[in-house]
């Protein structure tokens, strides 16, 4: 009988708590649907390309064609040399780059064989796996063509020819920036960023619902909203750039991910990108009731944002209305770049943009943070003074 009262009496508690049934029940539909969209692809498609074509020939634009031709790569232009091609991928404009070498033709006529080198940039282990298997498929598919032309020319074969006359077009590919294909190059700089946002959007979001929680908030009615809110993010900006910058230095030190970029400019980039998620701590701590509602919030945007950030699976292999989840997401813009800072050397004009938008979004956030705590403030002064003032939002 007691069993059943405790039980009856949870079920009223839910009942009446809309917010937790709606976690407990919607949630998991909403991660599921939103999980299970980003990858509805189910492969990598459109990687940009350019050509670098020192033969020049039929041949060479008949390879350009294939990989024009196929899905997975998207040829966005040309070449003229490798400085280019590697200035083009330093600046995200390009993803991978084929290079047709100008004996193409020559070794073609001669039974030699030659080869296409195929160069991607290795940050993003699901691209250079991509561009591995459809290069391969490719220049295979050309390459069986060249020799059936070959072998219907007629004629004996030497054995030290038969090889390059049956598979007369070979390709050869170059990774760059993690060679090795590093699993720990690739993916733990993201995990670290995660874990930096959570710890930082955590504490941050519930320093104010802890204050009404702890009936502690009428000490703070002497100060004005600014105050209290530069006062707050202050102390909480200092620890987690500390602690910050001590993960990252095991992560360069101890577990020898390499990093290229400067100094100054990944210092920068974390102080920008903790400003952002702890100007959107600081709007979740006021908008929540509670420090338990407030945990609950900040852990439910911390569930999707690294999966959607587009830091394993590419943004653009992501249908577009993940794409527009993603980019209002601050771990978009840094988990990416902080791996490119560390595998490319990255300068401070190639991140700057993401830095850009992650200011935007402080000074968005920021201010509608500090109305809301002014909000709050001026309730709890005229509580005090015995006066109601009616607030539109039940939470405030």
């Amino acid at each position: 009988m007691g069993v059943l009262k405790v039980a009856l009496r949870e079920l009223r508690y839910l009942i009446k708590n809309k917010r937790m049934l709606f976690v407990m029940f919607i949630m998991p539909l909403l991660f599921i649907t939103l999980f299970g969209t980003m990858y509805s692809t189910h492969v990598v498609k459109n990687i940009k390309t350019v050509a670098l074509d020192y033969n020049n020939t039929a041949s060479s634009r008949a390879i350009i064609q294939g990989f024009k031709d196929s899905e997975k790569f998207q040829v966005v232009g040309q070449v003229t040399n490798e400085t280019e091609l590697r200035e083009m991928m330093e600046n995200r404009e390009i993803t991978a780059g084929v290079v047709i070498p100008e004996d193409l033709d020559a070794k073609l006529k001669t039974g030699e064989g030659s080869t296409v080198l195929v160069v991607v940039n290795g940050t993003n282990m699901l691209f250079s796996n991509a561009v591995l298997s459809s290069a391969n498929e490719i220049v295979g598919t050309f390459s069986a063509g060249a020799s059936i032309k070959s072998l219907e020319s007629g004629g004996n074969l030497l054995p030290d020819k038969a090889t390059p006359t049956a598979l007369p077009i070979r390709y050869a590919i170059r990774i760059w920036y993690n060679p090795t294909f590093n699993y720990t190059n690739f993916l733990l700089l993201g995990i670290v960023g995660t874990v930096v946002q959570q710890i930082a959007l955590l504490y941050v979001a519930i320093a104010l619902a802890r204050e009404r929680d702890f009936g502690t908030i009428k000490e703070l009615t002497g100060y004005n909203a600014l105050e209290v809110v530069v006062g707050k993010l202050l102390v909480h900006f200092f620890i987690n750039m500390l602690s910050a910058n001590l993960v990252y230095f095991l992560c360069f030190r101890y577990f020898q991910v390499p990093y290229r970029g400067n100094l100054w400019t990944f210092e920068l980039f974390l102080s920008v990108f903790l400003l952002a998620i702890m100007s959107l701590g600081v709007l979740l701590s006021i908008i929540c009731k509670n420090e338990l509602e407030a945990t609950q919030l900040a852990m439910l945007f911390a569930v999707p944002s690294f999966l959607i950030s587009g830091y394993t699976w590419p943004l653009q292999a992501m249908p577009h209305s993940v794409q527009i989840i993603s980019g209002v997401l601050p771990l978009t813009y840094f988990v990416s770049e902080v791996r490119d800072l560390a595998l490319m050397g990255s300068t401070l004009h190639q991140v700057m943009p993401s830095i850009f938008t992650l200011l935007k979004m402080s000074a968005v956030f920021l201010p509608v943070a500090i109305w809301l705590v002014h909000r709050q403030l001026k309730k709890e002064t005229a509580q005090t003074m015995g006066v109601e003032i009616p607030l539109k939002s039940e939470s405030l």
